[in-house]
């Protein structure tokens, strides 16, 4: 068990989600808190809601053609959900976003579809916030690029969005000053293999050259890449032999120890949410 002194990093208030075809809320006022440094499990059974709550952190709802109210709060930042109304950062956002909505121009009609584009500006949280490691990552990996080049164009798609002004700059992860220092760039990349626990060389292979266990490792150092401030594992041993299972795992528990990582761990086996996890909730 973690230090129960440890500030709240995620604080999750009365979430709802529900699907436009569905009558009733797949998720129904999910409440849960993490700590910093702590290992959370989001535990269910297969159509409990699971990744529907990740969705909802990542701010992909509206990708998957659903909706929510609730509150998600982020060491300091604020997501207000409201049955299609999100990304309300604060109260002076919201007031804005609320008169923007009700100026129409003559001869105008106020569709739910113009108020939420309208609303839903650009993201709350940031890849520095939330980094996902999603379902079948092993599968996600460009295969004519090297690992390498993989990140590499992860960093870039950062910058990008840098310097639209959607992504802090700051911290070990500045994308910007990496890349235009190759030697910098090379050895952070290097320092996110160990951290890992793979081997440079890994950086030159390709995804079918890697192992499950090496592949799934690989998409852990992306989303740690930024150093986010909660990392969110969605199945990520699934799949995996025991040795293989036991190697992703002790991974995880590195990262914890040595960065104070917050972690929400979502799985299906109850013997991971209670023997690995530090606590853990039944959807």
């Amino acid at each position: 068990m973690r230090n129960m002194e440890e500030k709240v990093i995620l604080q999750v208030k009365n979430l709802s989600v529900r699907y436009r075809d569905a009558k009733e809320p797949v998720v129904k006022n999910l409440c849960f808190s993490i700590r910093q440094g702590e290992i959370l499990c989001l535990h269910g059974r297969s159509g409990k809601g699971k990744s529907t709550v990740v969705w909802a952190l990542t701010e992909m709802l509206q990708e998957y053609n659903a909706v929510a109210k609730g509150e998600i709060l982020l060491d300091g930042k604020k997501l207000v959900y409201g049955w299609g109304k999100a990304g309300l950062k604060n109260a002076g956002q919201e007031k804005t976003a609320q008169k923007n909505t009700e100026q129409e121009k003559p001869g105008q009609r106020n569709t739910g579809q113009k108020n939420r584009r309208q609303i839903n500006t650009g993201r709350v949280f940031t890849w520095r916030d939330i980094a996902l490691v999603p379902q079948s990552s092993m599968s996600s990996f460009n295969p004519v690029y090297t690992i390498r080049k993989t990140m590499q164009e992860t960093m870039m798609a950062n910058l990008i969005a840098e310097e639209k002004g959607e992504s802090e700059t700051q911290g070990k992860g500045n994308s910007k000053s990496m890349l235009q220092d190759k030697n910098a760039l090379e050895q952070y990349l290097v320092e996110l293999m160990e951290m890992v626990q793979l081997d440079p060389s890994v950086l030159d292979a390709y995804p079918h050259e890697l192992s499950g266990g090496m592949k799934q490792r690989t998409a852990i150092a992306l989303a740690i890449m930024f150093q986010p401030k909660l990392l969110i594992l969605d199945e990520a041993t699934t799949g995996l032999d025991l040795l293989v299972q036991a190697q992703v795992l002790g991974t995880i528990l590195k990262l914890r120890d040595t960065c104070n990582m917050t972690i929400l761990f979502i799985s299906h086996d109850q013997t991971l949410a209670e023997e690995f996890c530090d606590s853990w909730i039944e959807l």
